[in-house]
């Protein structure tokens, strides 16, 4: 009998090898189709990409269709962006729509955002603040850092959610540390007016900072303002004209007013101190 176990462990052992090795060629085997279809279809996806660059919107169209109806998500984004723009054929904001929501059905975020602003705006579908917020939060739980601002603006107005400015201030400071120049702008408005979260100017000035120092004119004529005030900053009129006046070089309206006012205040050389230090490089 013990013979007879040692054969039938044996036995089965050979049985267990020969079946883990037709499960690998198995797998190999479908590996390499999966591969053998990928590569085509990423060579279709940039003959597309390529043919958009180049503005021919129909060749764009024609290479992204048979692999949007075969489930990329890539191309159903793009499908529905041109709808959505009417490039290479009739705009059509519902079928903008539909290809958006296949997209963002398989996470892919960029869809997920457009079918929020779709949904906000009713442009295509019906408006649906509450479904827009959905979306939105999928995407910015992806790190969707327009989603994590868009969804941050929607709690602090109360558009589909309940008005919550600790959850807006959360959402912002998360776009805002994704680089999100709208975001770090908003995030100084925050601090400076203590919404969200304690008043702190100095946190405010980083903020402004971030945003100015990457051209964004209305955080540019903040800024100029915190130094003109002192709060948050050592008070310096030099350097408060200074982003004032490249804020107004962007034709900011209040920034024009501010900067001109400023000017009757200070002397020559201080004017031309300004003047120089404008022409640097902000960052």
């Amino acid at each position: 009998m013990s013979g007879l176990g040692r054969g039938s462990l044996a036995m089965t052992g050979s049985r267990y090898r020969l079946l883990a090795v037709i499960a690998l060629v198995t797998a190999v085997t479908a590996l390499a189709q999966v591969t053998a279809l990928a590569v085509p279809a990423r060579a279709d996806f940039e003959a597309g990409w390529s043919a958009y660059q180049n503005g021919e919107f129909g060749a764009a169209l024609r290479a992204w269709r048979p692999l949007a109806e075969a489930g990329d998500a890539r191309a159903q984004y793009n499908l529905g962006h041109l709808f959505d723009q009417g490039k290479g054929v009739t705009r059509d904001p519902e079928r903008a729509v539909a290809w958006w929501r296949k997209s963002a059905m398989q996470g892919f975020v960029d869809a997920q955002f457009n079918l929020a602003n779709s949904l906000i705006a009713g442009d295509g579908v019906a408006r649906d603040l509450e479904r827009a917020v959905d979306w939105l939060r999928r995407a910015a739980e992806s790190g969707s850092a327009r989603s994590q601002y868009k969804l941050g603006k929607m709690h602090g107005s109360g558009m589909g959610v309940p008005k919550d400015h600790a959850k807006a201030f959360q959402w912002i400071l998360a776009a805002a540390k994704a680089d999100h120049v709208r975001a770090q702008y908003n995030l100084g408005k925050m601090y400076r007016d203590g919404i969200g979260a304690e008043q702190d100017f100095a946190a405010a000035v980083k903020w402004y900072r971030r945003a100015a120092g990457r051209g964004y004119a209305k955080a540019q004529a903040s800024l100029g303002v915190r130094y003109a005030r002192g709060q948050g900053v050592k008070r310096d009129l030099v350097e408060a004209l200074v982003w004032l006046s490249r804020a107004a070089d962007q034709g900011l309206a209040r920034a024009v007013t501010y900067r001109d006012a400023l000017i009757k205040e200070l002397s020559t050389d201080e004017i031309t101190a300004a003047e120089k230090r404008r022409k640097e490089d902000p960052r």
